[in-house]
């Protein structure tokens, strides 16, 4: 397995997750990552507590996000990296986000209920934890119903775009994710672009303001990273690459620090930190 001491793409239980935003950053620590960012769906309330724990290793971390926005049927994942947890334009759009998440958990589940694949809200409240909802934490319930026997077959008979219990939700366009993130001292990168069939579209992405793209991924081929190196290097586009783990028992468990990301891109990557950030390392 290819190890990494850089690993700019992870979740926690602050989104769909399944370990803890401190538990995260010690098993990073195990793992020998020296660089990471929590990038959380739609917050970013799991970065204090990781600070902590990253302030008793040797660990640097990032603030980071995960969004997702929309452009015409096609959902893109974008992720911010810098932004300024505090900065309160930019948490009243996350807050909005998670509330356009709610409504359509909300319409998961009757549309469950009508297909007779039926959970219990509460019980996937209790499976988030501390978290915002997301289709993982249904597939999760959907699992311990009986209704499948793995989140994987809950995303392939339910959940996942096309199937009977899947809804879209409001969603910021692209343009103004890139400004949000911009707006609160960030920079905006696009996620997986391979993995998401993104590559014919990173021209007009950056068009709307995206800074980079994600280039090492746990679901992109050797050909993949290939193709978008060449893209970021005629387009002097930062360069960033991660697992997207989240977690040991979710979906797709990936663990953190195995895609193996060049040391040169944490090293460009924190030449572009805002300064603020450059001063507290």
């Amino acid at each position: 397995m290819n190890s990494s001491t850089i690993d700019l793409h992870v979740h926690t239980t602050a989104s769909d997750g399944t370990l803890s935003p401190s538990d995260t950053v010690r098993r990073a620590a195990e793992l020998g990552v020296t660089l990471l960012s929590i990038t959380d769906h739609d917050t970013t309330d799991g970065i204090p507590e990781a600070q902590q724990a990253a302030a008793a290793s040797d660990i640097v971390l990032l603030s980071g996000v995960e969004l997702s926005v929309g452009s015409g049927e096609r959902e893109i994942h974008v992720l911010g990296y810098f932004m300024d947890p505090n900065h309160r334009p930019f948490q009243t759009i996350l807050s909005k986000l998670r509330g356009a998440r709610d409504v359509r958990n909300e319409r998961i589940l009757a549309r469950l209920k009508e297909l007779g694949a039926s959970v219990d809200p509460q019980r996937v409240r209790h499976i988030a934890g501390d978290g915002s909802v997301g289709r993982p934490h249904i597939a999760a319930a959907l699992v311990e119903a009986g209704h499948v026997a793995s989140q994987g077959e809950a995303f392939g008979r339910y959940l996942a775009r096309g199937k009977p219990a899947y809804v879209g939700r409001e969603r910021l366009s692209p343009a103004d994710a890139a400004q949000a993130i911009r707006e609160a001292g960030g920079l905006s990168v696009v996620a997986h672009p391979a993995k998401s069939g993104l590559i014919g579209q990173i021209e007009d992405l950056v068009a709307d303001g995206m800074e980079g793209i994600e280039v090492f991924h746990s679901d992109h081929s050797e050909r993949d990273v290939e193709i978008l190196l060449g893209i970021a290097r005629e387009g002097n586009l930062l360069v960033t690459g991660g697992t997207d783990s989240h977690g040991p028992g979710s979906g797709k468990w990936v663990e953190i620090g195995s895609v193996a990301v060049p040391e040169w891109v944490g090293e460009e990557l924190l030449r572009r930190a805002p300064q603020a950030e450059r001063t507290q390392r």
